[in-house]
């Protein structure tokens, strides 16, 4: 997470509030490039042709031997180094990840890792994890999370079909927060169902304007791409039990074991 006081409403702010701005604008929330078409080839490959190229650009990135993708403009954050190799790991599995944290129940505020907002604080957050799957793995997960009544999932692919599991009407809860001297709790971060639409709009738009769009209509590259863009989930992930163990890990890691036919 970013260490600063008071984290802008955006990605992770409320929908309802002023700052998020109108539901019907993207918010565009990436708008930065990854340089020429030729850089990007470089980056994201010249000529994939099973889903397990496009698996092994998402595992390179979090190894931090590919700079970016298309949904993640800086490098891995320093609170995922202790569980890079298991990401990397499940990305190779086909859950391709693009946010993750992991629990954290009552750090220091100026933990190295998870520390923000100052001196003298305890900071929390919720283990999440959102990432690309395909349909067999999107109903692998609701079934995970059923048997997991701690964790809530929300999904959407881009027709815009939903799967929702244990999130109510409304859904928005808290992801981080943290514990001040002479201050209110201050929640920085949480997760909006509505603000995660509007996100996975623009998501399954950069499959296209960033990926797709480095090959020739029909070519085989072309058609693995919107092959996924048009078939995968975007899925987000919450454990509400954030004093415990990294379990939503472990049990992503079991799910991405699985092959289709198993």
């Amino acid at each position: 997470m970013i260490s600063m006081m008071k984290y802008p409403n955006g990605r992770w702010g409320d929908s309802t509030s002023p700052a998020f701005g109108e539901l019907s604008e993207l918010a565009h929330f990436y708008s930065f490039t990854l340089g020429c078409d030729d850089d990007r080839r470089a980056m994201l490959g010249n000529c994939p042709l099973a889903e397990s190229d496009v698996f092994e650009v998402f595992a390179r990135y979090v190894e931090g031997t590919v700079p970016h993708i298309p949904w993640c403009e800086t490098p891995l954050h320093p609170e995922s180094f202790l569980v890079q190799s298991q990401l990397a790991r499940l990305n190779r599995y086909g859950l391709l990840t693009v946010n993750s944290q992991p629990p954290v129940d009552g750090a220091s505020s100026n933990h190295p890792a998870f520390g923000w907002g100052g001196k003298g604080g305890r900071v929390y957050q919720k283990a999440y994890v959102e990432c690309f799957v395909s349909p067999d793995k999107a109903n692998r997960l609701a079934r995970m999370v059923t048997n997991h009544p701690n964790m809530n999932m929300f999904a959407v692919n881009y027709t815009g079909q939903e799967l929702r599991v244990g999130v109510e009407e409304g859904g928005v809860t808290a992801l981080t927060w943290g514990v001040f001297p002479n201050s209110e709790i201050l929640q920085p971060t949480i997760f909006d169902p509505d603000t995660f639409l509007i996100w996975a709009e623009e998501a399954f738009s950069l499959w296209s304007t960033m990926w797709l769009n480095l090959y020739d209509f029909g070519s085989d590259s072309f058609e693995l791409i919107e092959k996924i863009r048009d078939t995968y989930y975007l899925v987000a992930i919450i454990d509400n039990d954030f004093t415990s163990e990294f379990l939503l890990l472990d049990l992503l890691m079991e799910v991405g074991k699985v092959s289709p036919q198993g």
